[in-house]
This record gives structure tokens, sequence and C-alpha cells, in this order.
């Protein structure tokens, strides 16, 4: 299930988030709920990385972060080169599997380890018509990654980078996204681990039906992944309220066959 209570309380910290410092208070909060202690939302674009204006947002060693920006490491960085090949998560153990390291590459890994920067897992962000962006989930000890949980930080790294950009555009309008009925019962459902049958018996839908407004709900936002779908819907509040999603899944209750009652055999 996408919408766990500790998820629910983190989205809910990013949403009201009013500052930059706000929101790296919030992503640090919901990184350390899933085990890491370091959060680094960069938007990168490509070469040359990090130009001026872009958004960082991090509680990196201060040190770190010196010395990465003085050296122009973001120039080098393989998470940044992966970030861009990539549209899931990966772990910086993966890096070495996907592109070949040079000396300056393993040296920044090795540095970043000085400062306790051990194991990561890195979020690539790329939302239509914006520079290209990663979050970055790091902490001293490993982490047991599974598939919940990168769906879960893919989810973080989503709505933080959007409430970002909305901080960065203080003037801009709201979204002009909207999901039909249908689209944001999917959606909703989609948000609390349903599987295409399982919304189809819910909402007296074939699973292909489903299937096709979860597509059209995806195509609003310009995203390929469910996961990307439940971030940005959530952040424009797209996402049905509690008390709509509870009455949907009561429908599901309602019918279900009745358990039949199990005679014992009489005594004679």
């Amino acid at each position: 299930m996408f919408l766990g209570p500790l998820l629910h309380d983190t989205l809910a910290a990013l949403l009201s988030a009013t500052s930059f410092s706000t929101l790296c208070d919030g992503l640090v909060a919901g990184a350390a709920r899933m085990g890491f202690s370091h959060v680094a939302l960069v938007q990168h674009g490509g070469l040359p990385r990090l130009p001026e204006q872009s958004l960082i947002v991090t509680n990196y060693p201060a040190d770190f972060v010196k010395y990465y920006l003085e050296n122009h490491q973001y120039v080098f960085d393989p998470v940044y080169e992966v970030s861009e090949q990539l549209d899931r998560p990966f772990e910086w153990d993966e890096i070495a599997t996907i592109v070949p390291l040079d000396a300056v590459q393993v040296a920044l890994f090795e540095k970043a380890r000085e400062h306790g920067l051990n194991h990561g897992v890195t979020v690539p962000l790329h939302v239509p018509g914006k520079p290209r962006a990663s979050c970055t989930f790091a902490s001293s000890r490993a982490v047991r990654t599974t598939p919940d949980l990168m769906v879960v930080l893919q989810i973080i790294a989503s709505f933080g980078f959007n409430v970002a950009l909305r901080l960065s555009q203080p003037d801009s309008r709201g979204s002009k996204h909207r999901l039909t009925r249908r689209e944001a019962e999917c959606t909703t459902l989609v948000a609390l681990g349903k599987t295409d049958w399982e919304i189809g018996k819910i909402l007296g839908l074939g699973a292909s039906t489903v299937k096709y407004f979860v597509s059209e709900a995806k195509k609003r936002y310009g995203v390929y992944k469910r996961s990307e779908l439940v971030a940005r819907a959530l952040m424009d509040a797209q996402i049905l309220s509690k008390l709509d999603a509870e009455a949907i899944q009561d429908r599901e209750k309602r019918k279900l066959p009745p358990q039949r009652a199990t005679s014992r055999p009489r005594r004679k």
C-alpha cells in the first residue's frame, strides 16, 4: 500500500512547507522515517550541470557540500549521469554496473563516505518542461531496500520536487490538471495499493477499463509511472478524501458473498 501512515504524515508536512527551509525539514523527517539520515534534492539539468539558480535542497554535511561545489564535482558526479539514463530509483551500489567509474568518481564516493554518506538511493525526477532533477536519500549504514520502499521514496521525491517548483515560482498559477471522477477514483485506489483487478471489482469495471482510466490520468500529467501519478495527484489534491476512499472500498465489502455456515455432523 502506497499511502501508509508514515507516508501520509510526510506528504502532509511537505504540502505545508512555506519555504525551502521547511521543505528541507519535511524531506529530512520523511527520509528519517524510511531509515535515511540525509537527503539532497537537486535540479541539475543537462550539461553544464548545476546552472545558476538551480534548486538545491539538502542537509548534507556542510564541509562535504563546500568541497563538492568548490571542486565542481557535479560535473563528474556519476549519480547525475545515471539519473539522466534511468527513469527508476537506483541504489549507489548499482552505479558501477551501469557506467564505468574513473579515478575522480571513485574518489568522490570515498570523500562522501568520510562524511557519513556510505549508502544511497537516488530517484531521477523528469517533469515535462522542467530541467532534470534528482533526489537522493543517504545514510551512514546500509538500508534494506524493498520494492515498496523504492516506490515510497519515489513518491516523496516527486512530491518534494513539485513543492520546490511551487516555492520557486510563487506567482505561477495552480495546476490546470483535472482528473475526471473515474480517473480520480482509480488513482485513489492505486494509491491505496489496489491492483487493476481489485479496482475493477470495487468500482464495477473491467480490469482493462481501469487500466484505461489510469493511463488517461497519467497522460494528463505527462508521467509514465503510477507512483509519479500518485505524487502529482496528491500535490494537486486530486486524490479523493479519506471519507470517499473508504466509501468506494466499502463497495467491495458489500459485494463479497456471505460465508457459508459449516454444519457439524450430528452425533448418533
